[in-house]
């Protein structure tokens, strides 16, 4: 019996759920067409998936309607509408069959009497299931439209259905100006939202976004008649209601296309004063107007006729017109057509007094100063173009027209002078007693095939070289001039230069060579003292050095009392001026001195070479020698080579208790029994000595001096 507890539900049916898993593993539709009422003979059935049919179907007639259900996509649902005129029978239990006829679902429902008209209580009767399913995808949603029996919900729906696919669509109350969240009830355009308010969202940073919303305190949803691609179509107006700014505005969807809603950008444009008002109306296509003429001076429209009348008249457009004015009393900005008839003051044809006829004007006003200026363009005789400008100042007087030139012209003329950038149109002296004019020039040497009469006295190159010649002067006298001689060597090696001037005409210059650093006295000079092998770089501009190499000294030898010992020899020396190139490296070479001895009767050491590079040398002082002084050193490869002095022998006393050591070669070095001063002059021998060690001989040296 039923009662509170009773439970009511629809289930699929082991056939039901085959064909679904079938539908769904191959994609293929799954049609419901048909629903059976029945009574259960009266008793309160339970529905069984293995059922094939109802318990005592009463009625089995095609599906009215069949959807998904819009808050539930996993639920369909079924409706069958029973007329007023079948009936006489409890409803109890529905089934749903497919197009196969096959029982797919079954439901038990709250007991139900259907009467028939003829009891006098007869009624349309909707049937309804809701069977939930696990994927509607393949649930093809098709009824048959000739045994639709429709109830008043459907046709609501359907009427809504179809007014919300209208573009024109219900107002909102305001309309976003940036970009918001979708979410919350918050203030827009100066309104502060209530829930259910409408507003038209246009201007999202994701332009998909944009649409028609329902304000929520959660977020926000779509307007019911603007939450399909059905609905949101091209052309879609709405009008705003409130706003700061933007009340009283209707807005218009203008996104063209196939529109799909959450995927494509909408944009809204506001079209509350249509599309050309009458405030500054925009217009588009190809508006016309009258055309008013070209000397008209109002708020008339100006079509393109009209522009190009006005611009003919001031030169600009596809002709000039023909000036027949003066075109000294020019006062308005324009490019002018010159004729003959044209009066003023023109230019003159060059080399002519005579004004040239026909040309063209650009006439630019300058301020309101009275000044302008002007630009004159004309070609003489076809052939040669004349290009020329004045000035007018603020008194209203023109300045002389000044021709410009092409910068072809400015180079033949600098090339005349030897100032242009072509070398080989230098132009060449070939006799310096001729009138020469200022600029700049070039010639050739003595003992070149054509070398230039009465040039400077150069002749340091065989068979001749060029020269650069600068001529100036013409101001004390015409035929005084000064020149500037560089003579051109191709090998390395110093510039000579000449200065030359003269009186008159028809003789040559007097010449004088300009001293340069090269012809300078030193101006430097290079130490190398301490022994050790040494790289020099030649610096720049310097091309010969005047060189002394000293070799080391010997050291003395180391004696008794009664013997002494003789010292030892002095180191060679070389003097050479040598030719050297600025840049290249020379290796410099100082002989070191002979080392001290301190065993008794033991000779002393001989001094090191010295050398600067392979152009001179000179090699140490020999060693000193118990019994007497040692030989000097000798250099070699220089202007001048010689040896700084020989070691001397020792002293002895009459008696043989008391002798001293020999001086050492070179003149620093002195006789004594005990001294071992260090020796400070290059290339000098070391004395003997009798006490605690000999005197040990000087490093030799290399002096550079340029």
């Amino acid at each position: 019996m039923t009662d509170q507890n009773s439970q009511f539900f629809a289930i699929l049916t082991a056939i039901g759920k085959a064909k679904q898993a079938n539908a769904d593993a191959l994609g293929i539709p799954w049609t419901f067409a048909q629903m059976g009422v029945g009574d259960a003979n009266d008793t309160d059935p339970i529905p069984d998936e293995q059922q094939t049919h109802l318990i005592n179907e009463r009625r089995r007639a095609p599906l009215n309607q069949l959807s998904v259900d819009p808050a539930n996509p996993n639920i369909i649902v079924a409706e069958q509408v029973i007329p007023e005129n079948i009936g006489g029978w409890w409803i109890r239990e529905v089934g749903l069959y497919d197009a196969d006829g096959d029982l797919v679902a079954v439901a038990n429902c709250a007991p139900s009497f259907k009467p028939l008209l003829t009891q006098g209580s007869g009624r349309t009767q909707v049937v309804r299931m809701n069977l939930i399913v696990s994927n509607t995808a393949n649930v093809e949603l098709k009824i048959d439209p000739s045994v639709v029996l429709a109830t008043r919900t459907y046709v609501d729906s359907k009427i809504r259905e179809e007014l919300y696919k209208l573009d024109s669509k219900q107002s909102v109350r305001v309309a976003t100006m940036g970009n918001i969240a979708l979410t919350g009830l918050q203030v827009v355009d100066g309104v502060t939202l209530l829930a259910g308010d409408r507003v038209l969202v246009k201007n999202q940073t994701a332009a998909k976004d944009n649409g028609i919303y329902l304000a929520a305190g959660a977020a926000w949803q779509r307007a019911p008649d603007a939450d399909s691609s059905a609905e949101v179509t091209s052309a879609l107006l709405v009008s705003v209601e409130q706003g700061s700014s933007q009340a009283d505005t209707r807005w218009q969807l203008v996104t063209d296309g196939t529109i799909v809603l959450g995927t494509t950008a909408l944009t809204f444009q506001n079209v509350t004063q249509g599309y050309a008002p009458i405030n500054s109306p925009a217009l588009t296509g190809m508006p016309t107007a009258p055309t008013v003429a070209g000397t008209d001076n109002s708020t008339q429209i100006a079509t393109s006729a009209a522009v190009r009348a006005i611009m003919a008249q001031f030169g600009l457009g596809s002709t000039a017109s023909n000036y027949t004015g003066n075109i000294d009393t020019l006062a308005l900005n324009g490019i002018y057509m010159v004729t003959a008839s044209t009066t003023g003051t023109k230019p003159l044809t060059p080399g002519t007094a005579s004004a040239i006829p026909n040309g063209t004007v650009f006439h630019l006003e300058r301020g309101s100063s009275n000044m302008a200026t002007q630009w004159w363009d004309s070609l003489v005789s076809n052939a040669v173009p004349v290009t020329c400008m004045r000035t007018r100042n603020s008194a209203g007087v023109w300045s002389p027209w000044e021709q410009f030139t092409s910068v072809e012209r400015v180079r033949a003329v600098l090339d005349t002078f030897g100032l242009g950038a072509d070398a080989a149109k230098i132009p060449l002296i070939a006799d310096f007693s001729t009138d020469i004019k200022p600029g700049l020039y070039r010639a050739f040497t003595q003992g070149h095939p054509e070398a230039s009469i009465g040039g400077p006295p150069e002749n340091n190159v065989a068979g001749g070289t060029s020269m650069t010649v600068l001529v100036s002067g013409g101001y004390i006298t015409a035929s005084y001039k000064t020149f500037l001689a560089i003579i051109n060597f191709n090998a390395s090696g110093p510039t000579r230069a000449y200065i030359g001037h003269k009186v008159s005409a028809g003789e040559p210059p007097v010449w004088n060579e300009i001293a340069q650093t090269v012809h300078l006295p030193y101006r430097a000079k290079i130490l190398f003292k301490t022994a050790g092998v040494y790289q020099w770089t030649v610096p720049a501009n310097v091309w010969k050095v005047f060189v002394e190499v000293r070799g080391g000294g010997g050291s003395g030898a180391f004696g008794t009392l009664e013997t002494g010992a003789g010292g030892g020899g002095a180191g060679g020396f070389s003097k050479r001026l040598v030719p050297v190139t600025p840049g290249s490296v020379i290796t410099v070479t100082v002989g070191a001195g002979g080392a001290s001895v301190t065993a008794a009767s033991t000779n002393g050491n001989p001094g090191g070479t010295s050398s600067f590079g392979p152009h001179s040398s000179a090699t140490g002082g020999a060693g000193g020698l118990v019994t007497g002084g040692a030989g000097g050193g000798y250099g070699s490869g220089g202007d001048f080579n010689g040896m700084l002095g020989s070691g001397n022998p020792p002293v002895r006393n009459s008696a043989g208790t008391g002798a001293n050591g020999g001086a050492g070669g070179g003149g620093e070095s002195i006789s004594a029994a005990v001294d071992t001063t260090q020796l400070t002059q290059p290339g000098m021998g070391g004395g003997g000595r009798v006490g605690n060690r000999s005197q040990a001989g000087a490093d030799g040296c290399v002096f550079i001096t340029y």
